[in-house]
C-alpha cells in the first residue's frame, strides 16, 4: 500500500515541493561560513560548464553553496522512485534534472545499448557545452558511503569539463540510520561550506592514472567532511568500509 501511495505523481510533486521549500528555509536562516571558495572562482568566472561533486548525504544542503551567478545546475538524477521525488524537488528550486547514471552516461556516449545512457550522456553534453554545472552524488543512490565512484571521472575525461568537489556540514540536524548516515539539516543554525580542489582530467589519462585522481578526490573530500563536521561540534561520520 505504501509503495503504491508513493507511486502517485500527485503525492510525488507534492513531497517534492515540501523539500524544495524546506531546502530553501535552510539556506536562508542558516548563518554559512565558507572556506576554499578562492579554488572555484576562476572556474566559476570562467562560465565554462563543471562538474560538482556533492556526497549523497549532504544533498539537501546543496543550494546553500550556489549562488545565482553561477553556472546553471543540472542534477543528474537516478531512475528510481526515489528519484522521481528528487526531480520535482529540483524542478521547484529552479533547476534542471538529466535522468540516468555517470557510469551508464559514460558509457552509452559511446554505446547506445547501457539503458538510458546515450540520452543521459547527449544530455550531459549539451549542458556543459550551454555551460552550465553538472551536480553528481557519487556515492549515490546505494552506497557505498562516502566512496566516489569512477563514473563522475570517466565523465571528466570524456567532456573535459573540470570537476569541482563541495563538502558541507551544519550544526544543527538530525542524521538517520541510513546506509549514507542521511543528514537533515535544521535551519535557525551555523553551517560550513569547504570546497574542494578543482580537477581537469586529461582525455588520454589512462585508467591507472584515472584510478589515482579517484582516490585522490575521495580522500580529499572525506578530510574536508571531517574537518567541516569538527567544526559544527559533531563527530565525523566515517566512509563505508
Amino acid at each position: 500500500m505504501f509503495k503504491r501511495f508513493m507511486r502517485s505523481k500527485a503525492v510525488q510533486i507534492s513531497l517534492g515541493w515540501l523539500v524544495a521549500a524546506y531546502m530553501s528555509l535552510v539556506k536562508y536562516t542558516t548563518r554559512w561560513d565558507i572556506e576554499r571558495a578562492d579554488q572555484v572562482e576562476p572556474i566559476i568566472n570562467g562560465g565554462n560548464g563543471v562538474i560538482a561533486l556533492v556526497w549523497h548525504s549532504r544533498f539537501m544542503m546543496l543550494t546553500s553553496a550556489w549562488k545565482k551567478h553561477y553556472q546553471m545546475p543540472y542534477v543528474l538524477i537516478s531512475r528510481s522512485r526515489d528519484g522521481d521525488i528528487v526531480a520535482h524537488t529540483s524542478h521547484f528550486l529552479g533547476l534542471k534534472t538529466i535522468r540516468g547514471s555517470t557510469k551508464k552516461a559514460a558509457k552509452g556516449h559511446m554505446s547506445a545499448k547501457a539503458k538510458g545512457g546515450a540520452k543521459a550522456s547527449l544530455d550531459i553534453v549539451t549542458a556543459l557545452e550551454n555551460k552550465g554545472c553538472i551536480v553528481v552524488t557519487p556515492d549515490g543512490p546505494r552506497g557505498p558511503r562516502q566512496r566516489l565512484g569512477d563514473g563522475p571521472l570517466r565523465l571528466a575525461r570524456l567532456t573535459g569539463a573540470p570537476l569541482m568537489p563541495c563538502t558541507f556540514a551544519i550544526r544543527n540536524r538530525k542524521i538517520f540510520n541510513s546506509w549514507d548516515r542521511f543528514v537533515l539539516p535544521l535551519p535557525f543554525g551555523k553551517g560550513k561550506i569547504i570546497w574542494g580542489t578543482p580537477i581537469t582530467i586529461p582525455s588520454d589519462m589512462d585508467d591507472q592514472k584515472l584510478e589515482h585522481i579517484r582516490e585522490r578526490i575521495e580522500s580529499e573530500m572525506n578530510i574536508f567532511l571531517a574537518d567541516a563536521d569538527r567544526a559544527m561540534g559533531h563527530t565525523p561520520i566515517e566512509p563505508a568500509t
